[in-house]
């Protein structure tokens, strides 16, 4: 690894997967928190409300980050996905601390499937930015 690589193309792709991968974690994390609260260990609770506040945070940052891949040869997509996601998370937070249930579970399990999809997608991209895209102005 080059220093012009690690300053030009690359950091970017780095800061997203290390975003995604994280959420992902993190996601994985509240379902099992739920599922501690579900069978009565009741402090899992005030863990379950800290890392809803620490994941809707993070998929803010991922959306940055997401948006300077695309803005350095990355495609466009995934800061679709990522903005959703996050909406998603407003949701979810708010049916949560409404105490909103019906809706909080199902979205929750929806929000983990779609992070760990967008996680492996992300991962999937290169590390560089492709040299024709540096090169030409190509709509994605």
């Amino acid at each position: 690894m080059t220093a012009d690589n690690w300053h030009g193309r690359r950091w970017p792709r780095v800061v997203a997967r290390a975003t995604t991968a994280t959420l992902a974690i993190l996601a994985v994390a509240q379902a099992a928190f739920a599922g501690s609260f579900l069978g009565g260990q009741y402090n899992a609770l005030m863990l379950h409300s800290v890392g809803a506040r620490v994941t809707t945070l993070l998929s803010v940052v991922q959306v940055v980050a997401l948006v300077i891949v695309s803005r350095t040869g990355g495609p466009r997509w995934p800061i679709a996905v990522g903005t959703l996601v996050t909406i998603l998370f407003v949701a979810e937070f708010a049916s949560g601390e409404l105490r909103l249930t019906g809706l909080h579970v199902p979205l929750g399990v929806l929000l983990v499937a779609g992070i760990l999809q967008l996680t492996a997608s992300v991962w999937r991209l290169p590390l560089t930015a492709h040299p024709l895209a540096e090169q030409q102005d190509v709509t994605r």
